[in-house]
């Protein structure tokens, strides 16, 4: 009996080995044509971007165009950098575009979509950002700006009390000189 159980845990553990095996070369194919699958539909999206780009007005300058970026870490400079799908223009005005095939990156607001929209604000200084939606086969016109909080409700103040400063200097001297 003991050669039957050393036999079937020898077979136990080859299976589970050669089930290892392929699961791991099966799944390296599956994700292989996944990512073929991504790379064709994304430069089948661009392609159908520019020339939704072109049909409203917007003139090719790049494609692809990257931007150095430095990144300070503890004071260190670390080079970087960042890629526009394209850079456009329209009117004199220069634009980068993003191009995105998926429901919800093609979200202006979603963060890792607006991280990168910024990205290309700090690196590129377009008049304004463009988000190429291929589902929809629209163009968002994307732009940021920071809210300023407490300094807008100073300077009305210091403005107002200027104001009532004045009007009191000029009752003062209407008064001192009996006009009033």
């Amino acid at each position: 009996m003991e050669p039957f159980i050393y036999i079937s845990l020898l077979s136990g553990f080859g299976g589970a080995v050669m089930g290892f095996i392929l699961f791991y070369y099966i799944n390296k194919i599956l994700v292989s044509w996944k990512m073929r699958k991504r790379v064709e539909l994304s430069k089948f999206s661009e392609e159908e971007a520019e020339a939704l780009l072109k049909k409203k007005g917007f003139k090719i300058i790049g494609k692809q165009k990257k931007a150095d970026v430095i990144t300070y870490v503890n004071g260190k400079p670390k080079l970087g950098y960042v890629i526009a799908d394209f850079i456009v223009e329209k009117n004199g005005k220069k634009f980068v575009a993003e191009v995105k095939a998926g429901e919800t990156v093609a979200d202006p607001t979603e963060p890792s979509t607006r991280r990168q929209l910024l990205e290309y604000k700090f690196a590129f200084k377009p008049y304004k950002t463009l988000l190429v939606d291929m589902i929809e086969k629209t163009i968002q016109l994307v732009d940021f700006e920071y809210p300023v909080y407490g300094e807008d409700r100073i300077f009305r103040l210091i403005l107002i009390s200027l104001v009532v400063i004045i009007a009191l200097c000029l009752l003062w001297v209407f008064v001192s000189i009996k006009i009033l």
